[in-house]
Formats: structure tokens, sequence, C-alpha cells
């Protein structure tokens, strides 16, 4: 055995926010991704965009994982919805769209384990053909709160399907999750199975409905969580699986 290859720890890229500031353009990364990375046993790694998209799947055969993280609303142009009030938010940019389709199309197909957050589990639902609603709180009936992006941290129960990867992960069925956000999946993608839903019905987790494909996605905020012993659990099985890369 490599001893040496034995205790290296896995890199886990992160797709960053994008956005223009100061006459340029800016990767940005919460610390709490980083955080919970490193407390996991891996080594985070801000991904940033390459010159070419040829060099998406190096990228992807260079990283052991990879996290997609939250961010704004994903574009309605990418899944064919209506129009609404943004209230003095932009939308998130295309080229970090881009960015994030190909990386996680590209990781995916290596079988390199992802961990999706929050506008991460939408992206891939829309990757898939899903859509979403614009505004939770104007367009599920029901809807509890469920907080909003860059404003109040809502808190509150999910129920967790038993036979899923999710629930092999947190080892619990109905655990406390933080939100902050407004839009969320209203159709489910192709080749996708909801496993984790709020009071309101609104899914809260996916994965692949075969079971095959190494990723899940959780509307919540793990990363906010790192106190928490189960919400801990998803970045030490992205670390874990990582691994056996």
């Amino acid at each position: 055995m490599d001893t040496n290859n034995s205790k290296r720890k896995p890199l886990i890229g992160i797709a960053p926010a994008y956005f223009p500031k100061e006459n340029s353009y800016w990767h940005m990364v919460k610390e709490a991704y980083s955080q919970s990375i490193w407390s996991a046993g891996g080594i985070p790694v801000i991904l940033t965009y390459p010159n070419s998209s040829d060099d998406i799947h190096i990228i992807a055969e260079q990283i052991d994982g990879l996290v997609l993280s939250g961010g704004p609303d994903l574009p309605i142009e990418t899944y064919g919805g209506k129009s609404y009030d943004l209230n003095g938010e932009d939308t998130m940019h295309t080229t970090r769209v881009n960015f994030d389709r190909d990386i996680f199309k590209a990781c995916a197909s290596l079988n390199k384990p992802i961990l999706a957050i929050c506008a991460g589990i939408q992206h891939i639902n829309v990757i898939y053909g899903g859509t979403l609603y614009e505004d939770i709180e104007t367009q599920l009936s029901g809807a509890i709160s469920h907080g909003d992006y860059k404003g109040p941290i809502e808190n509150h129960c999910i129920t967790v399907e038993p036979e899923s990867l999710l629930y092999d992960i947190l080892n619990e069925k109905n655990p406390n999750v933080t939100c902050t956000h407004h839009q969320g999946i209203k159709t489910l993608g192709e080749g996708l199975r909801a496993v984790a839903r709020t009071a309101d019905g609104l899914i809260e987790a996916i994965e692949p409905s075969n079971g095959q494909a190494n990723y899940i996605g959780v509307q919540w905020h793990p990363e906010l969580m790192q106190d928490d012993p189960i919400q801990k659990r998803l970045f030490q099985w992205l670390i874990r699986e990582s691994k056996l890369n």
C-alpha cells in the first residue's frame, strides 16, 4: 500500500459565486463551505473558470469531489420560468450557470461525488429538465417560511425517505435544517428522485432515481450547521466517497 497516498486528503472543488464588482468580475465562496470541508478531512479548492471549455474535464479529473454552492436565482430562460419581481437582486450570471452545469456533468461522468446545496440542487433539477417555483411564498399553496436569499434564516424540520442515500448518510428521519431561499423545485427532473420534503410538500433533497450516480442535492444549508453532528455527515460522506476515487 502507498502510505503517502493513503494519507492524502482529497481535494474538493467548490463551484464559486461569480459577480461584477469594482470594474471587474470576482469569484467568491462563503467561508463556511471551506470550513465544513476542512472539518470533514478534505482540502477545499475554489474553482475558477478556464479559458476553454475543453479544460472542464481536466478540472474534474484533478479534483476528488465537488460542492455546488448556493447562490442567486437561476435565470428563467434556463427552465422556461415566468417573469417575477427580483426585489432588486440580480440572477445568476450566465457564465456561472454554464460552468456549474459543465463541471457537474464532467464530475458525474467520472463518478466523482457531488454535494449540491441550495441553488445547486435547483440547478441539477433544471439540468435534468425540471422546473422551479419562482417564488415559493406566492406560488406554493400552504407554504411555510423558507427564508430568503441574503435574507432571514429559517429553521424547520424535514421528512427523509427511509430507503435513500440521504437517510443512509444522516441516519435520521426528521432532522432540523437551516434554510435561506425563496425558490425551490416545482417539477422534478427526469431520472431524479425526491428523498426529503418539508411539511408544505416542497422537495428538500434529491438523488438519482437509479441509485447509481454519486451525487446528492439538498435545499438547505448544512455548511451553516457546523455544530450539528447530523448535518456534518453530509460533508463526511463527500470526503469518504472522494477517497475512493
